[in-house]
């Protein structure tokens, strides 16, 4: 029911821009609203009281386990479409990292049972964010047709993720949890759950506001890819790599939920600034994020 109940708002972000009540340019105030309010207040919440085990550590892994298979199907998929480097670059990347954070945090936390919200966290923050800031900037970088661009890490983009609201809020959450001063009070737990909670509609909202079919019109080959390898393949993916690694039935479900995520936003935020093959990561970002309403609840319902 939350797959659906985020689908209602997305068509309602898409009714709002058509109406004009919504526009583009107030995509940012949305986003800014996410992260610097609504985001962070989630993570505390989740991870202040969560238990937490050892058997966490393993999600990051995991997480960069599944980043790799997953570029390699983005390679293979690249090969059969003969393409040139920088609509191969935009598959890379738009298959190899999903939306943990905008949509995977919010939708598991949502979710109900079956599932681990510190597991959700610990994937976000210690696998997709280095990765955004590393495997995707090289790939963007090696790959791009921005003229005079450089190769390698952007490392103070890196440090300047890692210190992120949400990031913080994780590092006082784990600090709260380690020290032992459990659930916080009532005045400080309730406005922080409420804020929290507004974080899914304000993502979805946003979801509806940019997205936009025209990106299809040439790109549609490669986003069909794209959208199976991800949606689908990224489940397979997850499953077999969480296996392998003998995580718990609930952190399990959650990395493949994670690993099964619509493509990143980052990713096309960053494929474009270093010139990457617009329209690709466009619609994969857009079809993507549709589909998943519709593709995560029967993920969900095969493994729980």
């Amino acid at each position: 029911m939350t797959s659906i109940a985020a689908l209602a708002i997305i068509m309602i972000g898409v009714g709002l821009r058509h109406a004009r009540v919504l526009r583009e340019d107030n995509g940012p105030v949305l986003v800014n609203l996410v992260i610097y309010a609504t985001m962070p207040a989630l993570v505390f919440t989740i991870i202040a009281h969560e238990r937490l085990s050892l058997g966490l550590v393993l999600v990051p892994i995991a997480g960069y386990l599944i980043h790799v298979v997953m570029l390699g199907i983005g390679w293979v998929m690249a090969r059969v479409r003969h393409a040139d480097r920088p609509t191969e670059g935009a598959m890379l990347v738009a298959t190899g990292v999903g939306n943990t954070g905008f949509f995977g945090v919010p939708l598991i936390a949502a979710s109900g049972l079956g599932v681990s919200l510190a597991a959700a966290v610990f994937y976000d923050a210690f696998a997709t964010g280095v990765i955004t800031w590393t495997s995707t900037v090289v790939i963007a970088n090696s790959y791009g047709s921005v003229e005079g661009r450089t190769s390698g890490i952007d490392w103070s983009a890196l440090r300047r993720g890692l210190l992120m609201p949400p990031m913080v809020a994780l590092y006082v959450a784990l600090a709260w949890n380690l020290v032992g001063l459990g659930t916080p009070s009532h005045w400080i737990n309730r406005p922080l759950v409420l804020l929290g909670s507004a974080t899914l509609p304000l993502v979805m909202l946003y979801a509806g506001l940019m997205l936009d079919w025209r990106a299809l019109r040439r790109a549609w080959p490669e986003v069909g890819m794209i959208t199976v390898a991800r949606l689908v393949g990224g489940a397979i993916v997850g499953l077999a790599i969480g296996t392998l690694l003998g995580l718990a039935p609930a952190v399990l479900h959650t990395v493949v939920l994670m690993a099964a995520m619509p493509t990143a936003m980052m990713s096309l935020v960053l494929g474009v600034r270093y010139g990457l093959r617009r329209d690709v990561l466009v619609g994969a970002v857009f079809v993507t994020s549709v589909m998943c309403t519709l593709t995560l609840p029967i993920v969900r319902g095969l493994m729980l």
